[in-house]
């Protein structure tokens, strides 16, 4: 007898064709599909390498609306038995070990879904075509990383018979990857992160790939961060409670290494010229030179101005009243500031001739502004703030703004740009 490995009709009826697979040789005869008539529906039954079933509990594959067509994952020979194709053993062994469906259904614009009660697995062609997609990646990424390392030891150990390889991108590959990303930039790398940089430089630079306003997007996300950090820095600065020389130039180097943050000081665009600059002073003995802490130029007319810093801890007003409930007096440290700033101020526009001339500066000082940064509203009580902006609003030619002020004025921008 000639040996035969296929599949023949059993029974054909008005509604059905009943198929079983035949292998003559291995004795196997066992039923393996069922054609209806009347309605688009073919169902498959999964058969064993050496026949009996193939999966635990999956017993039938039902297929609805494909009109003879089935879908991707399907294997569609008797041959290999049927059931879901070799890419996606790891899902059907998934299924096969976590469930005891006994019937998967999958219909064309179908449901998704897991039937625990009825014991039954529904899947789409949509839902198949993505586990399949999911699956050819990581086929084809393996495939790639073998091949890839075969070529770089083939050249290394053969340089002069072998051609360099050369590096190619398995599409979807970075999709794949951040399809498993928690959404924690702590799970990447420092490899992963300049990797990262450089697409984002590349893309960026030298492509159409970002448009507008996906550029615009990446650029409020990443002010927006920006902002955060540096508010994170200042409330870290404010929680510090001893003062002195130390806090202050902690201060100092906070602001000019962020100077942007004169710009909501002066409500004007200004850069910092100078840090520590001298404007003048100097007696015939070469002494007695005065230096401001941050001189501060407009960017648009170079006028330029005086800011003046103490600490958030520096007091500004005395801590007993010096009439009644209600008034008190300036601290020493706050009117010393203030001459202070009024001292340079004068003394630049005395010499500022001179000094623009020898420093080649690109400046003016038309009725230069100064301003005092200093202490923290929030340390007051009713009555100190009463006194204070009594005292701050008859202040003509120096402004005074305190760092909780400044901190506010920061955080509302950050506020808007979220907005």
């Amino acid at each position: 007898m000639k040996e035969f490995k296929g599949e023949k009709i059993k029974k054909e009826t008005a509604t059905q064709k009943i198929y079983f697979f035949h292998d003559t040789e291995n004795k196997v005869e066992q039923k393996s599909k069922i054609e209806y008539k009347k309605k688009d529906l073919i169902v498959h039954f999964p058969r064993g390498f050496e026949g009996g079933d193939k999966y635990k509990t999956i017993k039938k594959f039902s297929f609805h609306g494909f009109k003879g067509k089935l879908p991707v994952g399907i294997v569609k020979s008797v041959n290999f038995g049927y059931g879901f194709t070799k890419k996606l053993n790891r899902f059907a062994f998934h299924i096969n070990d976590n469930y005891t469906f006994k019937e998967v259904i999958v219909e064309k614009n179908g449901k998704t879904e897991l039937d625990l009660k009825n014991h039954i697995l529904y899947l789409s062609d949509l839902s198949l075509q993505k586990i399949h997609d999911s699956f050819d990646v990581i086929f084809k990424k393996n495939n790639a990383e073998v091949n890839s390392v075969l070529d770089e030891v083939l050249y290394d150990l053969f340089p002069t018979e072998i051609e360099k390889p050369k590096a190619t991108y398995i599409p979807n590959t970075i999709s794949l990857s951040l399809s498993n990303w928690g959404h924690s930039i702590d799970e990447f790398s420092k490899a992963d992160k300049k990797s990262i940089l450089d697409l984002f430089d590349k893309l960026s630079l030298t492509t159409d790939f970002l448009t507008d306003e996906s550029l615009l997007k990446t650029k409020e996300i990443v002010d927006s961060k920006y902002i955060q950090g540096i508010i994170g820095n200042y409330r870290d600065l404010m929680k510090l409670v001893t003062d002195g020389e130390s806090l202050e130039k902690r201060w100092q180097e906070f602001l000019k290494t962020d100077s942007w943050i004169f710009s909501s000081i002066f409500a004007q665009p200004v850069i910092l010229y100078k840090d520590e600059a001298y404007v003048g002073g100097k007696n015939i003995d070469n002494k007695n030179g005065k230096f401001n802490d941050f001189l501060i130029k407009n960017s648009l007319s170079d006028n330029v101005s005086f800011l003046e810093i103490k600490t958030h801890k520096t007091k500004l007003l005395d801590n007993s009243p010096y009439r009644g409930e209600d008034v008190y007096s300036a601290t020493k440290d706050l009117t010393g500031c203030i001459a202070q700033v009024l001292n340079q101020r004068d003394n630049f526009q005395k010499e500022f001739y001179q000094t623009k001339v020898k420093s080649k500066a690109d400046f003016e000082t038309f009725n230069s502004k100064c301003v005092v940064l200093i202490g923290s509203i929030k340390d007051l009580n009713d009555n100190q703030k009463y006194s204070f902006e009594l005292f701050r609003s008859n202040s003509r030619d120096v402004e005074i703004i305190t760092f909780d002020e400044l901190q506010n004025k920061i955080e509302s921008l950050q506020t808007l740009m979220k907005k």
